[in-house]
């Protein structure tokens, strides 16, 4: 599987980030490298709220899952 990289400092970690641009009143939300800033793309902020729906559901499996696995150890 290939790894995504930075064209700037060719760090392999990215995050979000709300920016509101020049001259505008709205944010919106940036995809850029978390070790330099760069960016590398713009993400409808319309899907912050669904990014955020399902990370807790995956936590919620991820915790589900967590206890199966002790209850299978004891």
């Amino acid at each position: 599987m290939a790894v995504s990289t930075c064209a700037k400092c060719a760090g392999h970690g990215f995050e979000l980030a709300l920016f509101t641009p020049i001259g505008e009143s709205r944010k919106l939300t940036l995809v850029q490298c978390s070790q330099c800033g760069t960016p590398v793309g713009v993400v409808d902020p319309a899907t912050g709220p669904q990014i955020e729906a399902l990370t807790n559901q995956i936590a919620g499996i991820d915790q589900r899952l967590n206890r199966i696995a002790k209850a299978l150890t004891e």
